[in-house]
């Protein structure tokens, strides 16, 4: 049985790492649900860093690649995130994701559901602490049987200097009622971006503590971060933290720099990936486009 579960969660984590990058250019799959957009000429040359003065609030809006859209996000007029359309990077499953806000405006409820036959609904509660963080987080995940539901907890660790650098997620899958799996992510930085995230999955031990011996691990290394803004900083960090719960890949859009470089080493025999990104940005220090990966970035102005 343990050696099942060691093999389940190798190619799972190998299929997802190949997965991400082949269907990063399948963009004409994603007509049927979100609406092609007309885009201008792709910018050329990267603009210099934004020149003084205030520059008008803005929030992504959507993310294209060669004129079709990828992901969209929906916000009211004063730019709080309602609603986010995007597509599964490990199933091809169109997801929309529904967010909901305390009074304190802090997000305590994603909902990510799709209309893919035989798609998994999630659905995640946070407490948020004083300060606007996640203090803890569960999640439901309802599959088409039993077997492929599950519920997780989540803990969060923070650093003195309130970054977050562990999350440890205890699952009940397979339709056991006690804790039987774990996901841990272990965060390292450089300065604030995050430069490295160490996934680790395996099984719990009887007395509900993670076994490492029998976990198998991915390194997710972003490398050489740019000085311009993040498109992703535009919107709430707790949303794309959820996001990277779900996909270790997007542990990037945490942080308030671009990363020029995406290296995945996924577990052995598995080669590793290093993907190339290179942005032209507009004059306020923003991305508007990808040329490698042939994405441009538009925003709303508010």
């Amino acid at each position: 049985m343990l050696l099942k579960i060691k093999l389940y969660l190798a190619c799972k984590t190998i299929s997802m790492v190949k997965n991400y990058f082949l269907k990063m250019f399948a963009g004409a799959a994603l007509l049927g649900l979100l609406a092609s957009c007309n885009t201008t000429n792709d910018p050329t040359e990267s603009i210099p860093n934004p020149d003084a003065g205030p520059a008008p609030k803005k929030v992504l809006d959507k993310i294209n690649m060669n004129g079709t859209s990828q992901e969209q996000y929906v916000t009211s007029t004063t730019g709080v995130l309602e609603q986010a359309i995007y597509k599964d990077e490990n199933t091809s499953a169109y997801y929309i994701g529904t967010v909901t806000y305390n009074t304190n405006k802090a997000i305590t409820k994603i909902n990510f559901v799709s209309q893919t036959p035989g798609s998994m609904a999630y659905q995640f509660d946070m407490t948020p602490d004083i300060n606007g963080r996640i203090y803890n987080a569960s999640c439901t995940a309802t599959g088409t049987t039993n077997g492929t539901s599950y519920i997780s907890d989540y803990a969060f660790t923070y650093d003195l200097t309130g970054k977050l650098t562990k999350i440890l997620e205890k699952r009940k899958a397979g339709g056991i009622s006690a804790y039987n799996v774990f996901i841990e992510n272990v965060l390292s930085y450089s300065g604030n971006n995050i430069s490295k995230v160490v996934s680790s999955k395996g099984i719990l031990d009887i007395n509900g503590d993670p076994e490492m011996g029998t976990a198998v691990q991915t390194m997710y290394s972003f490398q050489n971060y740019d000085s311009y803004k993040s498109p992703f900083s535009t919107l709430p960090k707790t949303f794309f933290i959820i996001r990277s719960i779900m996909n270790p890949v997007n542990f990037y859009r945490v942080s308030p720099n671009n990363p020029t470089s995406t290296y995945i080493q996924p577990p052995s025999p598995a080669p590793a990936v290093n993907t190339i990104q290179s942005y032209n940005y507009d004059n306020e220090g923003y991305p508007i486009a990808e040329k490698n990966q042939k994405l441009t970035y538009t925003y709303k102005t508010l």
